[in-house]
């Protein structure tokens, strides 16, 4: 793998990671639902690259007839994904929730030996007992003395975790034939017909502040940044594109600290610390 190629993948992932952190912001600042708001981000997704589709992909568009289930699948992960993820950033800190979603890695080292018949390493166990330590500690609180809308915040983020580890492992094999844009183009328009089958969306009434911040959650934080990180994912190794995700919720911790006063406190920042390294550990192993 050439250095310069290699080097646009760890940029273009990492300029995706940390637009994503500004998700919570826009969200928590959109009187919609979660799932009204998913469906907006992706359908107005799908109509902005329409006719970049049409320009630079024609023969593409047409063209998916070998690899249509998993693009629905994906479209599939994708919309249980963000749904789960804005309902979690709806009742709990934008970072908890992310950090919650970046369960992902360890949510794939479960789900390995059963689905792919892996044998889990001791590395992988090591890092399952220091994520569930992490959840503990970024959540504690809201069990113990939470309401049940902090606990189902949780549940969502959690939730939110194991879709996103279908949508990275669906993508890396999509990637390995088509282009970034034909994976996200049919994402995020079976992602739309999923959440319109759910959520059954009218027009909303909003202002032209709102709007615009739909509009840059649908434009910048998901056309851009979601093609930007399956670009640079079929350039590096996934351990790699899952470390320099991790910038998110960094991102989203201080995001949440400017706009939000959401303030995190040691024994959170502790719990994402344990939540990132078990990440790392079942990417490295």
């Amino acid at each position: 793998m050439r250095e310069g190629s290699r080097l646009l993948g760890i940029l273009s992932i990492s300029s995706a990671a940390i637009i994503w952190g500004s998700n919570g912001v826009i969200v928590n600042l959109i009187p919609l639902d979660a799932f009204a708001i998913a469906f907006f981000r992706v359908f107005l997704a799908s109509l902005v690259l329409l006719p970049f589709m049409i320009i630079f992909g024609r023969h593409d568009l047409t063209q998916i007839k070998s690899c249509w289930k998993p693009l629905l699948l994906n479209g599939f992960f994708l919309c249980l994904g963000w749904a789960f993820l804005f309902a979690s950033m709806k009742l709990i800190p934008i970072a908890e929730a992310v950090l919650l979603n970046y369960l992902a890695p360890v949510f794939t080292a479960i789900l390995s030996p059963i689905i792919l018949k892996e044998k889990l390493g001791k590395a992988s166990i090591a890092a399952l007992i220091m994520s569930f330590l992490g959840i503990y500690l970024i959540s504690h609180e809201e069990m113990l003395y939470g309401g049940s809308q902090d606990l189902l915040g949780i549940v969502y983020g959690l939730l939110a975790g194991l879709s996103y580890a279908g949508f990275i492992i669906v993508s890396k094999k999509l990637r390995e034939g088509h282009s970034s844009l034909i994976t996200a183009f049919y994402s995020y328009a079976f992602a739309a017909i999923f959440l319109a089958a759910i959520s059954r969306p009218m027009m909303p009434s909003l202002s032209a502040m709102e709007w615009t911040l739909l509009l840059i959650l649908s434009g910048v934080n998901t056309c851009s940044a979601v093609t930007l990180y399956l670009f640079g994912l079929a350039m590096i190794e996934a351990h790699r594109a899952v470390v320099l995700a991790y910038l998110e919720p960094l991102s989203a911790a201080i995001m949440g600290a400017l706009f939000l006063g959401q303030l995190l406190g040691p024994v959170d920042i502790l719990g994402g610390a344990l939540i990132i390294l078990s990440g790392y550990i079942v990417a490295r192993s």
